[in-house]
């Protein structure tokens, strides 16, 4: 599932936005064009276990960075991820998925790591139902 919401978070983000600005996580090319995002969803964590020991849930994060040379960048860039995220309902097969929340949004951060470049992190969070 984790794997499978991955893709579905990044061809999201692609379809409120456009490919060369976003990037799957650990997938961002050396020198890419600002503004841009990177994507990374977590591996979930199992909830509402029944007597029988068997999960009734996931719940999963999906992280979005949002990276500029200026802070209008960055904004425009979490315009994006709000877009193809916030208040939607992802489609994956075998799960019906709540509609992602804003978790959390990290403040306006410079990179220095990567060439002074600033960014921010907002994680939406939503939770997965087996199907079958």
């Amino acid at each position: 599932m984790a794997a499978d919401l991955q893709k579905t978070a990044v061809a999201a983000l692609v379809a409120a936005w456009r490919p060369e600005s976003v990037f799957a996580g650990g997938e961002v090319p050396l020198a890419p064009s600002t503004p841009y995002n990177v994507v990374s969803a977590s591996s979930g964590s199992a909830e509402n276990y029944s007597l029988s020991a068997q999960f009734g849930s996931r719940s999963y994060r999906i992280a979005v960075q949002a990276f500029g040379e200026t802070a209008g960048e960055v904004d425009f860039a979490v315009a994006k991820a709000d877009a193809a995220f916030l208040d939607k309902k992802l489609t994956v097969t075998g799960w019906d998925l709540t509609t992602a929340q804003v978790e959390a949004a990290s403040p306006l951060l410079r990179d220095t790591d990567i060439g002074e470049l600033l960014y921010k992190t907002v994680t939406y969070t939503l939770t997965a139902y087996p199907t079958e």
